[in-house]
């Protein structure tokens, strides 16, 4: 798809980071555009600094919520006739902590934003995607989703899965649509800053050293999915961290694991109060939709 000029795009998550970044260029490319975030004030942020022609329908809602997007999807196809590009990309992250430490309800609620709210989205959206030639899906994963992160299980559950989902649904109708399954490395996003941690310092340590890794900005991020888009590119690795990782998950498939059980500290990902012996789930456990 070379030509955005008229084509309605639907972007989740559309209130700050690679979200709202894919929102201004397609609208630069003369796009129309339907928006979602779960935060009614950042999407009305995002909203607000389009361009008039660019503004096709914004809906405030949780895309764990399938009758939301289902909702969403329905009335898309109504008031604006048609959808060309669905890009799944709203998600969210816990603060790092070994797997057995995670409360239950963390892993419940990562999931149903990353997976469940792709699961959703991509099938609301499908049967309004094959009517038109040309259509793209794209679902964003994460590097998350090439190799097991330690301190990150929620996370990287709901990134695999994607990666499986996506490439499922690329295998079914690869021949009729444009699957992409994007993994970004270390994006300068809001998503790590909107995560809750209890201790001040820690989370300030945390913050630091996601930013000394998040190396690609959002609106690099952003051009690089829409040029997949316009290549149809299946896969999409973004930032040389990406690469980095995807080699070498594909170099040592059997045996990263072990270098990064080398690497790994669990006191690392322990907060202050599970160092005290508060039980597993305990310490700071929560997190927010970037």
């Amino acid at each position: 798809m070379k030509d955005f000029n008229g084509k309605v795009v639907v972007i989740t998550g559309a209130g700050s980071g690679i979200g709202r970044e894919l929102a201004r260029q397609f609208a630069a490319r003369g796009a129309v555009l339907a928006l979602n975030d779960l935060h009614d004030l950042t999407l009305d942020e995002t909203w607000h600094d389009l361009p008039a022609p660019a503004r096709g329908l914004r809906r405030a809602f949780d895309v764990g919520d399938r009758t939301a997007i289902e909702d969403f999807a329905q009335e898309t196809r109504q008031s604006l006739g048609r959808v060309d590009v669905m890009i799944n990309n709203a998600g969210m992250s816990v603060r790092q902590q070994p797997a057995a430490a995670i409360a239950i309800e963390d892993y419940e609620t990562t999931l149903r934003v990353n997976l469940w709210g792709v699961v959703y989205g991509s099938l609301a959206f499908l049967p309004y995607l094959r009517e038109r030639d040309g259509a793209s899906l794209v679902n964003i994963s994460s590097v998350f989703g090439l190799f097991a992160f330690p301190g990150s299980g929620p996370y990287n559950i709901s990134k695999f899965a994607v990666r499986g989902f996506t490439e499922t649904l690329r295998v079914e109708f690869g021949k009729l649509l444009h699957v992409c399954c994007v993994h970004p490395g270390g994006i300068a996003t809001n998503i790590h800053r909107n995560v809750a941690i209890d201790d001040p310092q820690e989370r300030e340590r945390f913050i630091r050293n996601f930013d000394k890794q998040a190396r690609t900005t959002a609106a690099e991020a952003a051009r690089q999915i829409i040029r997949a888009v316009e290549r149809r590119q299946p896969r999409l690795l973004i930032g040389r961290d990406a690469y980095w990782i995807d080699k070498f998950t594909r170099l040592l498939p059997g045996s990263y694991e072990r270098i990064l059980a080398r690497w790994y500290k669990p006191e690392t990902f322990l907060g202050r109060a599970a160092r005290r012996g508060d039980p597993p789930g305990a310490a700071g456990s929560s997190g927010s939709v970037r």
